[in-house]
C-alpha cells in the first residue's frame, strides 16, 4: 500500500475518512486498464493546503481523525439500518479522544466533526431519520469528504492519522470521475484508503493495490466487524485483508 511506505512530513502521519457505500448488488465490474499512480511528494508535503480560523493549540500526533460516508441510496433497501447501526457500533473501536464525522451520500453531512465522546451520545438520534432513497454520488461525496478532512487537519496543524474506509457492493454514478478521485487523493494527500467490499466480483478502481487495500465481505451482516477491525487497526491495515465474516 502506497501510503503505509511514504515518509510523510513531520507532525504528519496520516487522516481517516470511512465511506460506507452499496449500490446496485449483484453486478460484475469491468476490467479497468491502468498505469501505477506515482505520489507527488511535494503536493503530499504541503498538505494540507488550508489555513485554519482556529488551530488546536495541543494537538495530538496520536489522534486518528475519521470521516464516516455512508450510502443512503435506494439500492441500501432492507440493509440501511444494519448499515447505520455498524457505523455506531465502529466507534467503540475508537479512543475516546479521537475525531469523527459521519456523511450520507444524499442527506449530506449527518455528523459534524466531534470527539468520539461526544459522537457516541449524539449520531444514533443524527442518524434515525436517514432512509435509503436517492442515487449514489460517490464521487462528490468523497470529494466532499476530502475537503471536510483537509479542513479538520488544517485546524490540528497536520497532526493525526488520516485514513479513508470504503465499504462498497455496487457502481458510482460516475466510474470515471470516481477513479480519477481515487487517484488523485492517493497521489497528493496522505490519506489512507482501505475499501470494504460487500459481495464484488470483478474488477473496480476501489481494488487496485497502488490505491489502497481491499478486503471482501459477504453481506452488511459483516460490515460491523470489518468496520471496528478498519478503525481499530495501525496505518497498513495489514490485519484486516485477512477478515471473514465466519460465513465463507
Amino acid at each position: 500500500m502506497k501510503i503505509a511506505k511514504i515518509a510523510i512530513p513531520a507532525g504528519i502521519v496520516a487522516i481517516a475518512a470511512v465511506v460506507i457505500f452499496r449500490s446496485q448488488s449483484n453486478l460484475d465490474w469491468v476490467t479497468i486498464t491502468h498505469d501505477p499512480v506515482p505520489p507527488d511528494w511535494a503536493a503530499i508535503a504541503a498538505w494540507p493546503s488550508l489555513e485554519a480560523d482556529l488551530v488546536d493549540a495541543l494537538p495530538d500526533p496520536n489522534r486518528r481523525i475519521t470521516a464516516i460516508v455512508l450510502d443512503d441510496s435506494g439500492s441500501m433497501g432492507s440493509d440501511m439500518e444494519a448499515a447505520k447501526q455498524a457505523v455506531v457500533d465502529a466507534l467503540s473501536a475508537m479512543q475516546d479522544t479521537d475525531r469523527v464525522a459521519v456523511v450520507a451520500l444524499n442527506a449530506g453531512v449527518v455528523l459534524p466533526f466531534a470527539s468520539v465522546a461526544d459522537a457516541r451520545r449524539t449520531l444514533p438520534a443524527a442518524l434515525a431519520p436517514i432512509r435509503d432513497t436517492g442515487s449514489t454520488p460517490l464521487t462528490r461525496a468523497i470529494l466532499d469528504t476530502q475537503a471536510m478532512l483537509e479542513a479538520e487537519a488544517s485546524s490540528v496543524r497536520g497532526f493525526g492519522t488520516f485514513r479513508m474506509i470504503v465499504t462498497t457492493d455496487g457502481a458510482a454514478d460516475d466510474g470515471e470521475a470516481l477513479q480519477r478521485a481515487i487517484e488523485d487523493l492517493a497521489a497528493k494527500t496522505p490519506i489512507q484508503l482501505t475499501t470494504i467490499g460487500i459481495g464484488i466480483r470483478g474488477n473496480h478502481v476501489l481494488r487496485r493495490a497502488d490505491l489502497g487495500s481491499f478486503v471482501d465481505v459477504a453481506n452488511v451482516a459483516a460490515l460491523e466487524g470489518a468496520l471496528q477491525a478498519a478503525v481499530a487497526e495501525n496505518d497498513n491495515f495489514a490485519a484486516i485483508t485477512e477478515f471473514t465474516d465466519g460465513e465463507g
